[in-house]
């Protein structure tokens, strides 16, 4: 299995062909939100340079069971999913349901949440019945037979003379930066490295391996490389793998 790649194809054929059994620690990812439906129809809003962001509601569903079900053949023993999912005006339900079919159709389920706090938020305060966003999740999920087991790594504070062992405190608030700088015109829904490598920091070892089914620009891969830490990614556009390589490289 060659690591440290990013595969210009569907995660679903990466996951089948190009990724070992139990061989993934931790998968990373922001998923599409399923979030770009306007009225008069579906729309490419242009968050995205080739991938229109918007199925029905049983249809996402579906693939977020399918994706969790393949998730399952890849990754190790207790290693977890951090999955960074938020949701739009469309479906503000959309999320909790997500998680709620995860939990009854795969081995998977939810062990913890994490709130991101972002350095500003949207929308712009001209929508009088929504909040302006300023926190999204990451849901962190384990298989249901090691809820009790799954890797964690918070850092030993110290020792009791009764043997007691004392972790340092991690709080499920993560404060990080929106994006890298800025959003890139190929993929206007990327998430911060920062962010990535305070998640990966507490969930994954060096030299583990990372896998992003939708590696988009390549942040998850970036944080990885700060981290000394192997990735593997997936992405349907060609430009977006281009220019992931280009940041990684450039160590952007």
């Amino acid at each position: 299995m060659e690591k440290n790649i990013i595969y210009n194809e569907d995660c679903f054929i990466t996951m089948n062909d190009k990724i070992d059994k139990n061989s993934i620690d931790v998968v990373l990812t922001s998923p599409p939100y399923n979030m770009t439906k306007r009225k008069g129809g579906l729309s490419d809003t242009g968050r995205y340079d080739v991938y229109v962001d918007w199925m029905t509601e049983e249809q996402y569903v579906e693939f977020s069971i399918n994706l969790f079900n393949n998730f399952d053949n890849i990754i190790k023993e207790n290693g977890v999913v951090l999955y960074n999912l938020s949701f739009s005006k469309e479906n503000g339900i959309l999320p909790y349901l997500v998680m709620s079919e995860i939990y009854k159709n795969t081995n998977w389920t939810v062990v913890d949440t994490i709130i991101w706090e972002k350095n500003s938020g949207m929308p712009v305060p001209a929508d009088m019945r929504h909040s302006t966003r300023k926190c999204e999740t990451i849901f962190v999920l384990a298989r249901k037979k090691e809820v009790n087991t799954f890797n964690r790594y918070p850092g030993i504070s110290s020792v009791g003379t009764n043997g007691q062992v004392y972790y340092h405190t991690h709080n499920n608030i993560i404060r990080a930066d929106n994006n890298d700088g800025k959003t890139h015109k190929l993929n206007q829904a990327t998430y911060s490295t920062s962010l990535c490598k305070q998640l990966l920091s507490l969930y994954a070892k060096e030299n583990d391996i990372i896998y992003d089914p939708f590696m988009g620009t390549g942040t998850t891969a970036n944080a990885c490389v700060q981290l000394n830490m192997n990735y593997i990614g997936s992405e349907i556009s060609e430009n977006q793998c281009k220019y992931a390589y280009e940041r990684i490289n450039n160590k952007k």
